[in-house]
């Protein structure tokens, strides 16, 4: 069953992340990040950043549960035993830090099929705690075999 395209542009509901030093932490060891300014707050001050950077991928973990939200939303129709992960980009305006209030408000940007697959484009533009924009962050899902022979 083809993906329900009329819910592009459809928002969901806010996400808040406090970025913390121990969650940082486990990131970068996971990640193998062991770079001064991913450990210690100040070795990033050194660099000329007020706090302890986070890995760039680090926001991943707020991607992750934002994109849930479309995922699980049952107007959409996704079949996720049908799901490859197809892309994952940022665009930046500043490092993400220890200390930061994240929050986003996740929407589907676009549902467009090519040949027998469908993709999902979720966005989610994250502040900091004065609403600053700190990044866009933009997956894309695949669904495998869904399309019902339409386009873009």
């Amino acid at each position: 069953m083809p993906l329900n395209q009329s819910l592009k542009g459809k928002e969901y509901g806010e996400v808040t992340f406090t970025v913390d030093q121990g969650r940082v932490a486990q990131f970068a060891d996971a990640i193998g990040e062991d770079r001064p300014a991913f450990r210690d707050s100040e070795a990033a001050r050194g660099l000329g950043y007020p706090a302890q950077l986070a890995p760039p991928t680090f926001v991943t973990v707020l991607q992750i549960m934002t994109s849930g939200q479309a995922v699980v939303d049952p107007e959409l129709g996704l079949d996720y035993s049908r799901v490859v992960h197809g892309e994952q980009e940022y665009e930046w305006s500043r490092p993400v830090r220890v200390g930061d209030e994240l929050r986003t408000t996740p929407r589907i940007a676009d549902v467009y099929s090519r040949g027998p697959n469908e993709f999902l484009v979720i966005e989610a533009e994250i502040k900091d705690q004065s609403g600053e924009p700190i990044v866009l962050a933009r997956t894309t899902l695949l669904s495998r075999g869904t399309a019902g022979g339409g386009g873009r």
